[in-house]
């Protein structure tokens, strides 16, 4: 069921995709709001997992340079648990069921190419129900956003 969102909800969740760091008397002045309210409505929208605020860090400045998207095919019948599997796996930031191709994606970001090879054999090898793996591996990011808008229909 979705939540439903009023005007200050969704100028809250606007305001803090472009800047998390903004303080609750910053964005309860710029909407003519209490603090508290803003504070609640925050508060809200975390508790019903609309919004999350987390400092995101760039893993290439910070010892962790090789970034790999794997396409996999999952033999559907173990599809929750190869993902139980793969979500213990640290290196693995990223899982998501999809259509297409492969029916699963993940991205695993790691400090070399020897630690990377380590979790394709060690850790992604020996995963019953996974099918078949397709690794890229990412040379460079040109567009990485967190903004994804807020829509009500």
């Amino acid at each position: 069921m979705e939540a439903l969102l009023d005007e200050l909800d969704i100028k809250l969740l606007e305001a803090l995709q472009k800047d998390g760091k903004k303080s609750y008397t910053e964005l309860a002045t710029q909407f003519g709001t209490t603090v508290g309210t803003v504070s609640n409505r925050v508060q809200r929208l975390m508790d019903q997992g609309i919004l999350r605020i987390v400092g995101v860090v760039n893993p290439r400045k910070t010892g962790n340079p090789f970034v790999s998207i794997i396409g996999m095919n999952i033999h559907l019948s173990k599809l929750q648990q190869v993902i139980d599997k793969l979500s213990e796996i640290k290196e693995v930031r990223y899982i998501a069921a999809s259509t297409g191709v492969y029916n699963l994606f993940i991205e695993v970001i790691t400090s070399s190419h020897q630690e990377f090879y380590r979790i394709l054999t060690d850790e992604l090898g020996k995963i019953d129900g996974i099918e078949r793996i397709d690794s890229s591996i990412v040379l460079e990011v040109h567009k990485q956003t967190y903004d994804f808008g807020v829509r009500l229909t």
